[in-house]
């Protein structure tokens, strides 16, 4: 099989089988929806015809059992239940594996008999001559946990102006062109255009001819561009830091440079976009896995999705999905209390989930929040003393904020026993990995009795970083803007030191770790009064330096030599051609925090 086709096959595949699962969750509350039903079965239909086109006999054999259980609920021979829909789920779950399959060059081994046996038993319908279609192979394929969508990067959806392929009647996918360089996607199906058996609905005459506005295009090609726009940006901050040392007898040469910073940056701006995903794609699996969860936990719980419209960049999308997942599975668990803890607090049986993504100038903001218990923060102190994560010396030296920041420490965990859900000690470390590696920030909301809101922020793009040039004493370092609120003037009086600590309160009750940069990059401590100093307030601490210069966009530039150096996230190059080390703000916060611990 040609491998573009493959590839063809498979995003279209994906797609439809996103759409289908949306489409069940919907059936639990719109049982009678017809239109819902057919949409549901069309999917299964043009999935088996696609998957005979690239002869993968076993993921035909299983979506032909599930078409079939599908068209009885379609034709009302059947009604739909609970345990249909548990069976439809769990079949998705099955296609999904045997996609990923076919998309590691493996022909996909026969679904999992059991299941088989299960979903033939759901289509058998009365009257009591009606049998299964056909036997499902017997070798077993585990499925999926979650509807996630796979992690391929390969292909990405663009906005343009253009007609689209579409299938056959049967659903298979047409061949096309192995040299074509730009794939066009799969339309939207219309009602009943993919049906052939009897009862489908198909409609006589000719479908309309559907028109999509997207392209997909090989991702590597615009990760290409993306870095060509990066070296323009580059060359750009240069040649505006040359034209300024000219002085006032480059006026023709200034308005140049005015008009090429004006290009470069609508041109950046149209290339960032081309990588902007909405976060509906992020948000497509939530559903499945609160229905799930929230059964086996014995919950009720009601899940409201917000902003699935606000776009962010495709590596943001792409990495989110699992920390995501672990997120709502946290708090499903450990913050929605039990039907019987709900009355007795006064509150309703059903809570509520809640989660959105918010556009916040060139942030997004992603939250999850529930209504439930809150945290504990007594609590998480104690078992965190108790794992050994921290003395109980420590512990009495906490702010509010570094309590609730234990929960993101590798093997805490608030649970006695370990379940299926969770309990192991692992998630919640690769949420604050994986936001810190995305750029991002992550912080915690909590009122006990009230509920919690997990939030995280991460650049709108993740091609050009934002950044603030420090000088420290000769040298010259970079910090991401997005990791700064404020500068401050540093004042004696609000500088306190504590059992090796030193802090310093910003307001009347915030105090905030102050790191001194000297003492970290340079081992030579600043020292008040004998040298220049700011302060630069930041998500981890209130950082001394030596003088800020000034913001500028920069390029990230990865340094083999930096790879065994976690303070730094890379390097740049400044206006003025010169080779400056991007700072990692968390590192430092933690290296001085080591520091001080070790000398204690």
């Amino acid at each position: 099989m040609d491998s573009e086709i493959l590839q063809d096959y498979l995003l279209e595949a994906r797609e439809l089988l996103e759409k289908a699962q949306t489409d069940t969750l919907r059936l639990e509350a719109e049982a009678d929806d017809d239109e819902v039903l057919a949409s549901v079965f069309r999917a299964f239909h043009t999935i088996k015809g696609g998957a005979s086109f690239v002869e993968a006999t076993n993921l035909v054999g299983w979506a032909h059992e599930l078409e079939t259980l599908l068209d009885k609920l379609r034709s009302h021979l059947l009604p739909v239940t609970s345990e249909r829909i548990d069976a439809i789920l769990r079949g998705l779950d099955v296609v999904d594996g045997m996609l990923r399959d076919l998309a590691q060059g493996r022909n996909p081994n026969p679904g999992p008999a059991d299941l088989g046996e299960i979903i033939q038993r759901l289509a058998v319908s009365e009257p009591a001559t009606d049998k299964p279609s056909s036997e499902i192979p017997s070798s077993p394929m585990g499925a999926t946990e979650t509807m996630a969508r796979p992690a391929d990067p390969a292909v990405e959806d663009i906005p343009v102006a253009g007609p689209s392929g579409a299938c056959d009647e049967k659903g298979s996918v047409p061949g096309k062109s192995p040299k074509a360089e730009v794939q066009a996607s799969a339309p939207a199906l219309a009602p009943g255009r993919h049906s052939t058996s009897p009862g489908a609905g198909a409609q006589p005459g000719k479908a309309p001819e559907v028109i999509e506005n997207s392209l997909r295009i090989d991702a590597r090609r615009l990760d290409a561009v993306m870095n060509q726009v990066g070296e323009l940006v580059l060359l750009r901050n240069r040649l505006a830091s040359a034209v300024g040392a000219l002085g006032k007898d480059s006026e023709d040469m200034s308005r140049i440079a005015r008009e090429m910073d004006l290009t470069v940056n609508d041109l950046q701006n149209t290339v960032m976009h081309l990588r902007m995903q909405p976060c509906r794609r992020l948000f497509q699996q939530l559903p499945r896995v609160v229905r799930d969860v929230s059964r086996q936990l014995g919950k009720a719980v009601r899940l409201e999705i917000a902003g699935e419209d606000v776009e962010i960049d495709k590596t943001v999308v792409d990495s989110l999905s699992a920390p995501l997942t672990h997120l709502i599975r946290n708090s499903l668990d450990h913050g929605i209390e039990a039907p019987t803890e709900r009355v007795a607090a006064g509150k309703t049986t059903t809570a509520l989930l809640r989660v959105a993504a918010i556009h916040l100038g060139d942030k997004v903001r992603l939250e999850v929040s529930d209504d439930g218990k809150g945290i504990d923060r007594r609590a998480v102190t104690q078992k965190a003393v108790d794992k050994g994560l921290i003395t109980a010396e420590q512990a009495a030296h906490l702010s509010e904020q570094e309590t609730l920041e234990l929960i993101f420490r590798p093997g805490f965990s608030t649970k006695e026993t370990a379940s299926d859900v969770s309990g192991r000690g692992v998630g919640m470390d690769v949420v604050k990995e994986t936001t810190h590696h995305l750029r991002g920030r992550i912080s915690v909301d909590t009122h006990p009795g009230r509920g919690t809101t997990i939030a995280m922020e991460f650049p709108l793009t993740m091609a050009v970083l934002p950044v603030l040039y420090l000088r420290l004493r000769d040298n010259i370092y970079a910090l991401p803007i997005a990791s700064i609120d404020s500068l401050i003037d540093l004042e004696d009086h609000r500088i306190h030191r504590l059992a090796g600590r030193v802090t310093y309160r910003v307001s009347g009750t915030q105090t905030v770790p102050l790191v001194d940069l000297g003492a970290v990059l340079q081992g030579r401590p600043m020292r008040m009064g004998n040298e220049s100093i700011e302060g630069v307030l930041t998500e981890r601490g209130l950082f001394i330096v030596s003088e800020v210069l000034g913001n500028e966009d920069s390029v990230v530039k990865p340094i083999d030599f930096l790879s065994g150096h976690s303070l730094y996230q890379g390097a740049t190059i400044s206006g003025r051609g010169n080779v400056v080390l991007i700072l990692d703000a968390g590192a430092l916060s933690a290296a001085q925090a080591a520091a001080v611990e070790g000398s204690n």
